[in-house]
């Protein structure tokens, strides 16, 4: 015995907002088929008809119009995949956002080292960075620049071979002074 043909209503608002889905630019390709399956099925094509016309499962079909039917325009979105648990958790954030926050130079290998030797766990330069762009940090290649300000004694002693240098004459073991 053949179940009985299955057809959803369609209140006028719904039609729009599923047609708007269906034709939307940027909207992902799996949602915008559902909303087709949901609207051709309201007009009354058949699930078995639905399965042959795109090609899937009489099943799948079916549950595509059952996620309509439960939870709406949401029931055609998909959601995110689980994947594995995160390894940089709120607390490591702000052990991140503490350590930034000193007056010293950081990189990811440093940053990833340091989540290393404080919590024991093993994550790569790259997790770390993303996860530092997802916090709203950019960077710069770093520079050297002195840890200090210099003595003032040692940049008068060295003044007139710094002007040189700024004029970009050699004066070490140069030809002139053979």
């Amino acid at each position: 015995m053949t179940p009985p043909a299955r057809h959803l209503s369609l209140s006028s608002e719904e039609d729009v907002a599923l047609r708007r889905l269906e034709l939307g630019a940027g909207i992902n390709v799996k949602v915008r088929l559902r909303a087709s399956i949901v609207r051709l099925n309201a007009s009354g094509m058949t699930v078995p008809r639905l399965a042959q016309h795109f090609g899937r499962n009489p099943q799948s079909v079916h549950n595509d119009l059952d996620r309509y039917e439960q939870q709406g325009l949401p029931g055609l979105m998909d959601g995110r995949s689980s994947g594995p648990p995160r390894r940089i958790t709120p607390e490591l954030d702000q052990y991140l956002q503490e350590r930034l926050a000193e007056q010293r130079l950081w990189n990811s290998d440093l940053l990833a080292e340091a989540l290393q030797e404080r919590f024991g766990i093993t994550v790569s330069r790259d997790a770390v960075r993303v996860r530092l762009l997802a916090l709203g940090y950019s960077w710069k290649r770093g520079r050297y620049a002195p840890g200090q300000v210099p003595d003032p004694d040692v940049i008068h002693e060295h003044q007139a071979s710094i002007e040189t240098l700024k004029k970009g004459h050699w004066t070490a073991n140069s030809p002139s002074s053979f």
